[in-house]
C-alpha cells in the first residue's frame, strides 16, 4: 500500500506538473516526466511521447483539442497504489468559459513512477 512519504511526493510532483502546465512552462512540466510517455485527453487516439521535444509536440495538440475554458477549478485528488513503485493519481476538476458557465467536468489519471529517487509522470489519461 501507499506510504504517506511516496504520496506526499506524488501529491508534489504533480503539483509541480499543474504549476508549470498553468504558466505554460514547457520545460518545467517536461522535468516532470521520464519517457516513453502516453497520452490521451481529449485525442482522438492515445499518443507516445519518446523525448522532450514529442512531448512538447504532444502538449500542442493536447491544449489545442482541449475545451477553450477561461478557468479551471480543481475538485480533488486521490492518489492509489497499483503495484511496486506504481501510482496512479486522479484528480477531479471543472472547466468554465469566460462567462462563468460550465462547460466541462471530469477526471484527469496522472500515472506515476519511481524514478532514482522521485517520482515520474508517464501517462497521463
Amino acid at each position: 500500500m501507499s506510504s504517506a512519504e511516496d504520496e506526499a511526493r506524488i501529491r508534489q510532483t504533480h503539483g509541480q506538473y499543474f504549476q508549470a502546465l498553468g504558466k505554460g512552462d514547457m520545460a518545467a512540466l517536461a522535468e516532470t516526466f521520464v519517457f516513453p510517455a502516453a497520452f490521451k485527453g481529449f485525442l482522438d487516439d492515445v499518443v507516445i511521447a519518446t523525448d522532450k521535444a514529442s512531448l512538447l509536440a504532444t502538449y500542442e495538440r493536447l491544449i489545442a483539442a482541449a475545451p477553450k475554458a477561461s478557468r479551471t477549478e480543481l475538485r480533488g485528488t486521490d492518489v492509489d497504489y497499483l503495484r511496486p513503485g506504481v501510482y496512479v493519481l486522479t484528480m477531479s476538476y471543472a472547466q468554465y468559459g469566460a462567462d462563468d458557465a460550465l462547460i466541462h467536468a471530469g477526471r484527469a489519471l496522472y500515472f506515476m513512477k519511481r524514478v532514482d529517487d522521485d517520482f515520474k509522470l508517464f501517462a497521463v489519461f
